[in-house]
């Protein structure tokens, strides 16, 4: 349970972060310490939710928003009333007058469309974020695999019955690399799990991984790298260096990571999208999504919870 907070300067201190919070546009450090505080103060979160809704408010305003009568009377009204003395400035007015409608017109179409668009560059940045944070800390940083590959059937075990036939095409759709470890870790303070399939080949480690999505989406069109042949769409990022290429499927976001160049970071993942794709959906049923802004919440928690961490533990299902 929440506990009122009375630590008011901080708590306007806050407050005033929170749109940028919303838009992504802090720090890491700083949406870390607006989390922590958020997580202890029931008036700020209360404050959250109250401008999370009037952002949705004012979307769903202007995506109806159409040029109301008393406008478009108006400037009819001008445009005959007016009765310019030559030719030039009687087009000058009319031109001038047609813009400032044609500019009202496009602004309530497009104004809905750009605060869509602009949401969901800041949920693909933080998903894609997510997967990079798991092969840094995990595989890179903690160094959680064998020099020595593990044998198959040891993996398979760590996976439990639910994903032991994801080692088969991993191995399978990734030519070149072996699969060293296969664990499935889990994050001290989030409800996350995700499988880590960890790999080595082309002189590098490569991460293949699968984090449970919990109902977010990633939103489709212009937001989409490529499409693959069977329609999986596939969204590409870069962040400290490292490439990550990932895409959606039933319960899961599945990243392919590594500092590979962005091209064969793409390359593999769009080998890998299809059968990997099509075991998982036999697998498991989807499940319900969640908003976008509550998506974006859930998500910068889990951000914050990483800053707080030095390492995660991978730990097997049956153990």
């Amino acid at each position: 349970m929440n506990t009122l907070s009375f630590d008011s300067k901080r708590c306007e201190r806050i407050r005033q972060q929170l749109d940028s919070y919303l838009s992504n546009e802090l720090l890491v450090e700083t949406a870390s310490e607006v989390v922590r505080h958020l997580e202890t103060c029931d008036a700020c979160s209360r404050d959250l939710e109250s401008r999370m809704r009037v952002r949705e408010a004012l979307q769903r305003a202007v995506a109806n928003r159409s040029v109301p009568d008393s406008v478009r009377a108006r400037v009819v009204r001008t445009l005959r009333d007016s009765q310019p003395r030559s030719f030039f400035r009687a087009s000058a007015a009319r031109w001038a007058l047609g813009l400032a409608g044609i500019a009202l017109i496009l602004l309530s179409l497009f104004a809905a469309q750009w605060l869509s668009l602009r949401r969901g560059e800041q949920l693909v940045a933080s998903i894609l974020r997510l997967g990079v944070s798991d092969h840094v800390i995990c595989a890179i940083k903690d160094h959680n695999y064998p020099e020595v590959a593990n044998p198959p059937d040891q993996i398979r075990q760590k996976l439990g019955a639910q994903h032991a036939a994801l080692l088969q095409v991993v191995q399978d759709r990734l030519p070149g690399f072996e699969v060293l470890e296969g664990p499935i870790c889990t994050i001290p303070g989030s409800n996350r799990r995700y499988v880590h399939f960890i790999t080595r080949g082309q002189g590098t480690i490569l991460s293949v991984i699968l984090t449970e999505r919990n109902g977010i989406n990633l939103p489709k069109g212009k937001l989409l790298t490529s499409t693959d042949s069977t329609g999986i769409g596939l969204y590409q990022g870069h962040l400290s260096g490292t490439e990550i290429a990932g895409f959606e499927s039933t319960q899961y976001f599945v990243f392919v990571v590594s500092d590979l160049s962005q091209n064969q970071v793409l390359q593999l993942a769009k080998g890998l999208a299809p059968a990997l794709d099509d075991t998982l959906r036999t697998a498991a049923p989807s499940k319900q999504s969640s908003s976008l802004p509550g998506a974006l919440f859930q998500i910068n928690q889990e951000m914050g919870i990483y800053e707080g961490r030095s390492s995660f533990a991978p730990v097997g299902l049956n153990s």
